[in-house]
């Protein structure tokens, strides 16, 4: 009886652990069948056969003719019937509330996405006859939600222009551009430190660095189109100053677009774009926008009462 009753134990223990198993197994089958469903995916934005090269150096610019404009699954249109072009050696400022389309217009020129109505020309071609690997070289962007990459501070900046991983003198430009040498200078292990917790040894950066890092990479691309989305927001007032009057010089002869809510850096803009209900409301120089008294002149004063 002891041994019938130790045995019947026994196998039930090992019934528990079977199915316990079986159920652990399950769950992470799901997870299985997330991962293989994600490697099927395939890019809904691809060159066309026969693509042309992007166009060096860019003769004529960017312009957007009756662009209409809404993300998938959502029926508001961010962009309707938008007009807008952007010249070689110009910079433009987009500003407007939030949601009325600025990083919409940034990601349509980055060809993120195709506008369900209307074209976008580069130098008179649609960009959609571009190769797309070929014009993304082209461009050097930084959006708001920049990544932060577990890796070393080297392979951090590399990420802009990978085949120039090994080309550290390079990298050291492009860190002094955006001012991340300041803080590669800190790190104990300089260049090689591993960035982030993740890893054993791992040094963390704060918002403000992490930023100046993502510039970083943006610079290196030494691109014709460089855009920056509110890409100083972690940054505090001097070094936000710092880091625009550095990107005023950098740009010099190139095409740039930024998008920022201070108007401290709006004004190096050679002409400033205000978007509202996903159309251009007004556009020009600072002073020709304050002295029109619409939009921008109320956002300005609003902004400049809490200074006073």
């Amino acid at each position: 009886m002891t041994f019938l009753a130790n045995a019947i134990r026994d196998a039930s223990s090992n019934l528990q652990q079977t199915f316990s198993t079986l159920s652990t197994i399950a769950d992470q089958a799901l997870f299985l069948t997330d991962l293989i469903a994600f490697f099927e995916m395939k890019p809904k934005i691809r060159s066309k056969p026969n693509a042309l090269p992007a166009p060096r150096p860019i003769a004529q610019g960017f312009q957007f003719r009756n662009v209409s404009f809404r993300y998938p699954g959502a029926s508001r249109l961010v962009l309707k019937e938008l007009n807008f072009q952007l010249r070689p050696g110009e910079r433009v400022a987009l500003i407007g509330e939030n949601g009325e389309g600025k990083t919409t217009i940034v990601k349509l020129l980055c060809r993120l996405y195709d506008p369900i109505e209307g074209e976008i020309l580069l130098d008179g071609v649609d960009l959609r006859d571009y190769d797309l690997e070929d014009l993304y070289r082209e461009i050097g962007v930084i959006f708001q939600d920049y990544m932060h990459y577990e890796m070393t501070a080297r392979e951090n900046i590399a990420v802009g222009r990978i085949d120039e991983i090994g080309n550290l003198d390079l990298l050291k430009q492009s860190a002094e551009k955006s001012m991340a040498d300041e803080v590669v200078e800190k790190l104990p292990a300089g260049y090689e430190q591993m960035l982030g917790r993740r890893f054993e040894r791992g040094v963390d950066l704060s918002g403000g660095e992490w930023q100046k890092v993502a510039l970083a990479r943006a610079y290196l691309r030494d691109a014709q189109l460089l855009i920056l989305d509110e890409p100083t927001s972690a940054l505090d007032a001097r070094s936000e100053y710092e880091v625009f009057q550095r990107f005023a010089e950098l740009t010099a002869g190139k095409m740039a677009v930024f998008i920022s809510h201070r108007f401290s850096t709006v004004r190096m803009a050679d002409r400033i774009v205000v978007l509202a209900n996903g159309r251009i409301a007004e556009e020009g120089d600072h002073e020709s926008l304050t002295h029109l008294g619409g939009r921008y002149a109320e956002m300005f004063e609003l902004q400049a009462a809490s200074y006073r």
